[in-house]
């Protein structure tokens, strides 16, 4: 192994190389639950972000994320290809926060125009169970 690299970072590196994508510190740790603590994950990560194994990038939501690209080192013996493009174009693969909906005032859309005469019905009187009487809007 590389200075440092040890055979657990090895392991981490190989997961994230082969899947490809960028992974949070959160996602390695639900793949490798039972194995490594979450806090042995974090010192992996960085180990192998300071060697040049693993690019990072600052995500929003996620925090710092991983990924194998091409512009990152190899371990020694290792002959994967990294399939994950680098953190320039991240931006356009991930897509934009979507607006906050859940604040503000509700404006419901307004009613289309009816034509001449269609809510004329609501001023006539209607036959019900055979007794005329004026509609009142309700159920009755």
């Amino acid at each position: 192994m590389a200075k440092g690299i040890t055979h657990s970072c090895a392991h981490i590196w190989r997961g994230i190389a082969r899947a490809g994508g960028w992974w949070s510190l959160l996602r390695v740790a639900r793949e490798w639950d039972g194995v490594f603590s979450m806090d042995e994950i974090a010192e992996h990560l960085v180990t192998l972000k300071r060697g040049g194994f693993l690019a990072a990038m600052e995500y929003h939501r996620e925090g710092t994320v991983y990924a194998y690209t091409p512009q990152c080192r190899q371990l020694p013996g290792e002959t994967l290809v990294a399939v994950t493009s680098d953190d320039r174009e991240i931006a356009t693969l991930m897509p934009a926060p979507k607006r906050e909906v859940m604040t503000g005032t509700y404006v419901p859309p307004s009613m289309p125009t009816a034509r001449q005469g269609a809510l004329d019905h609501t001023r006539y009187p209607s036959l019900h169970m055979g007794h005329r009487r004026a509609h009142q809007g309700g159920m009755q």
